[in-house]
């Protein structure tokens, strides 16, 4: 669905409810500008991903589990590799830090190869993510710590990582839910959603598009006090 058509489609759905009288007039007609109706998609935009991410959604799956929902969000699926370590203050002597895309929503899969072990080159190990809260009683767990089989990570910042290990890490990989662009319908001037200002595309799969455009006009409903929150 192209941005005209969100657009189109958009005002057809939403004065579906207005209120008619006999002689075709409508007195309740809702009219809203183009900002508006991307403001109400890109936030549907956003809750639909995480609801379908999280299996909070109509059948509680998990994006990965079907076929279908893994084709919603695939475009947003992207890996990331690093050898490049950044400073950084750490909570352990094995610390290393790592930046990481600006774009990175939810971690789905990381994991580190460190370097050589006695009789081996390299391996790669999984990584444990943990919170700072609970960094101490987990360090001091033989059974949680990190170990010859993983290591464990922290968040420093939106896009930063520390990352603690008792061997060397060669490279840091890690495969994430991208945050999606916003859906705007027409260049915005001196408005914009997110920094962008352009008239941007919706850069999901089509499969979801028709879910994004029937909850952004629900949204529009309850702003106007059509519908209810329930419905």
């Amino acid at each position: 669905m192209t941005v005209e058509e969100f657009s189109n489609e958009f005002d057809t759905l939403l004065n579906s409810y207005s209120n008619i009288t006999s002689f075709g007039k409508s007195y309740n007609s809702i009219e809203l500008d183009e900002y508006e109706k991307s403001l109400f998609l890109s936030s549907s935009q956003e809750e639909i991903i995480k609801e379908l991410y999280s299996g909070k959604n109509q059948n509680n799956d998990s994006f990965e589990k079907t076929e279908e929902l893994r084709r919603s969000l695939g475009n947003l699926i992207k890996t990331y590799k690093t050898s490049k370590e950044v400073e950084g203050n750490g909570l352990s002597s094995n610390s290393v830090f790592f930046n990481i895309p600006e774009d990175v929503w939810f971690i789905t899969y990381e994991s580190a190869i460190i370097k050589a072990r006695k009789c081996k080159d390299y391996e790669e190990i999984s990584i444990l993510p943990i919170t700072q809260d609970n960094y101490y009683k987990i360090s001091n767990n033989p059974f949680r710590r990190s170990n010859e089989r993983r290591a464990l990570r922290l968040d420093v910042s939106s896009n930063m990582v520390e990352i603690i290990s008792n061997y060397n890490i060669v490279e840091y990989l890690i495969r994430y839910l991208s945050k999606p662009t916003p859906i705007i319908l027409t260049d915005l001037d001196n408005l914009s959603i997110d920094g962008i200002n352009t008239k941007t595309e919706c850069s999901l799969s089509p499969i979801i598009h028709r879910y994004i455009l029937e909850r952004a006009v629900q949204k529009a409903l309850v702003s106007k006090g059509l519908l209810s929150k329930q419905q």
